[in-house]
């Protein structure tokens, strides 16, 4: 099982997939199209559990999602305590 966070932002994202020990396998700066969303995917073996913050236009980017993650979820950002509890909020960090 990979794990599959997005942040998404209008007209990037940025994405970071961990193994299930915990383990990054990719992270980084991508377009929000279906090229570069596609690539994330590339090469990970297993499941993917995908999870993203709700925003103003998550849906295209979830519709997106579908297509290569196996679930894809979607987290209300004030109810995220590692988000609405953080100091420093970053693409990173999220």
């Amino acid at each position: 099982m990979n794990y599959v966070g997005i942040d998404y932002h209008k007209k990037f994202s940025y994405v970071t997939v961990l193994n299930e020990e915990g383990g990054v396998i990719k992270k980084g700066r991508i377009d929000n199209d279906s090229e570069s969303v596609e690539a994330v995917f590339e090469g990970l073996e297993g499941e993917n559990k995908v999870v993203m913050e709700a925003g103003w236009n998550t849906l295209a980017m979830f519709d997106l999602l579908e297509q290569f993650g196996d679930e894809v979820l979607l987290a209300h950002p004030l109810k995220v305590k590692a988000i609405a509890s953080a100091k420093i909020t970053t693409d990173t960090i999220d």
